[in-house]
């Protein structure tokens, strides 16, 4: 099968209309394959989770469950995927309903038009091809955005959250399980085969963010314990069940600045996880230890003790780590000014910033930014 193809399925309570529709159409025409076929909407719904196909083709009248009902589950699962209603003449109401839920046509199957057909299959090959350009365009966007929020700068990257949770990623409205992976090598296919709901987020040349569906982190959690036997600088952390975009947000914060602190992950506990990010979230805000061990539910002494011991530093001076840090890369990558970037920093006074920024590095944010242009200059 073409690993590049249109995924095709074909679910009909009638044998001979789904064989039919897969044999006699040039699939190959459009960019498609067909992936699989079911005889209800039961196993309709077992096939689109197993196999996630861009198009689906659906009877509307089925036992055990019907189309729209399927029509329903896939569209709240995936907006994107291209519904095609099969109907007769009786179900003419059933099939203005299906449109409702987000259907993009329906054809009769009493008076079957092979131009229809093609019409709506012209459209879905554009449609989806058109899309993944679009998508592969905004990828460096998407990345530069995620960096800098994981940073703690404010900008844009919840609202590109929204619309992937509403479409790609909403399947992680269910519960999931959160991986922050060290040194992975190129992924098993038959396991990378094994989970449609598997997101990979590369960080780094040797990092990983992994997202897996609840009913495959077990396995997946096993795949990584064997394959450490052969490749022992193989590392992670992870944590779950999770659901919805803010544990997303929390857990993929959390692993990243608990990482910056030791090169070697470990699994930490969660209510450390839960600290982290808090700090990270609210790096232009004034906090104590005390507004920390408030938000996670912890007694300040024994939320201090745990993080020095866990981290290695104590939560001040992670915290004024975390703020040079977000500092140096505003100053590199945006074009904010002096004050816009101490106030991103918690700190509301531009000259207090520009003493505080050069008893940190030796040199004042203003060269600093200078030398980074200079740099990059040099480098192209």
């Amino acid at each position: 099968m073409n690993q590049t193809a249109i995924k095709v399925l074909i679910v009909d309570d009638d044998t001979i209309v789904r064989r039919g529709l897969r044999a006699t159409v040039n699939w190959e025409k459009y960019g498609m394959t067909v992936v699989a076929e079911a005889p209800n909407g039961k196993r309709g719904w077992e096939e689109f989770l197993n196999f996630q196909p861009e198009v689906v083709i659906t009877d509307i009248v089925m036992p055990e469950e019907n189309g729209l009902e399927l029509s329903r589950k896939i569209k709240n699962h995936s907006m994107n995927t291209k519904i095609l209603l099969l109907s007769c003449h009786k179900d003419f109401e059933y099939a203005q309903e299906g449109l409702k839920l987000g259907a993009s046509g329906y054809l009769l199957k009493t008076v079957f038009d092979d131009e229809e057909l093609d019409h709506f299959l012209s459209s879905f090959q554009k449609e989806i091809i058109g899309a993944a350009k679009e998508n592969v365009t905004d990828i460096q966007a998407f990345h530069e955005s995620f960096l800098l929020w994981l940073s703690g700068y404010k900008n844009d990257f919840e609202q590109r959250l929204d619309q992937l949770f509403h479409n790609e990623w909403s399947w992680m409205k269910q519960p999931f399980y959160a991986f922050f992976i060290q040194n992975l090598p190129s992924l098993n296919k038959e396991i990378d085969s094994q989970n449609s709901n598997f997101v990979p987020l590369s960080f780094g040349s040797n990092l990983m963010f992994f997202f897996v569906e609840e009913s495959f982190y077990q396995k997946f959690l096993t795949y990584l314990t064997e394959l450490r036997v052969g490749q022992p600088d193989l590392n992670w952390i992870y944590t779950g069940p999770l659901s919805g975009k803010q544990d997303w947000m929390k857990s993929v914060m959390a692993f990243h600045h608990v990482q910056q602190q030791d090169e070697r992950l470990h699994q930490y506990p969660p209510i450390l996880l839960q600290a982290v990010e808090y700090i990270v979230r609210n790096l232009s805000k004034p906090m104590t230890v005390s507004h920390i061990a408030e938000a996670v539910g912890m007694s300040r002494s024994h939320l201090s003790t745990l993080f020095k011991k866990s981290i290695g530093d104590s939560i001040h001076s992670f915290i004024e780590k975390k703020r040079l840090q977000l500092a140096k890369q505003l100053l590199k990558g945006s074009t904010l000014n002096i004050q816009e970037i101490s106030e991103q920093i918690g700190i509301l006074d531009a000259k207090y910033f520009s003493k505080w920024f050069k008893r940190c590095m030796g040199f004042p944010p203003s060269y600093y930014r200078t030398q980074q242009k200079d740099e990059k200059i040099r480098t192209e």
